[in-house]
């Protein structure tokens, strides 16, 4: 009885040392893998015609209004890198405007920059 428990266990594991590297190899070849390199245009919009408004406070700017140079849905634009986006509103055509509650400290003004998704 011992002897035939002994040559199961043998068989077992036998049968494991066999059977692992087999699934192994097979499941690390599943596939086509997503990998590469490409190359592509970026599109977007030209912002122009930038003009800044001022608060009630002359240290501080209340908001941004710009042209888009084709159609957005939705805009959000921020001149300082420590500041939050704010949600622009369409005035007309491609003209947007952003404004800033709280106003935003000319000194801390350090870039400009538009965020714009399609219609």
């Amino acid at each position: 009885m011992t002897k035939s428990l002994f040559t199961l266990f043998i068989f077992c594991v036998a049968i494991g040392i066999i059977i692992f590297p087999v699934y192994a190899f097979a499941s690390t070849d599943s596939g086509p893998q997503a990998s590469g390199e490409g190359i592509g245009t970026i599109s977007g919009w030209v912002v122009s015609n930038v003009e800044y408004q001022s608060s009630n406070d002359p240290s501080l700017v209340g908001g941004v209004s710009f042209d888009l140079d084709k159609a957005a849905g939705n805009v959000s634009a921020k001149i300082s890198s420590t500041s939050q986006y704010a949600n622009c509103s369409n005035v007309y055509e491609y003209h947007w405007r952003c404004d800033f509650p709280a106003g935003i400290s000319i000194a801390s003004m350090d870039k400009l920059h538009v965020i714009a998704t399609g219609n």
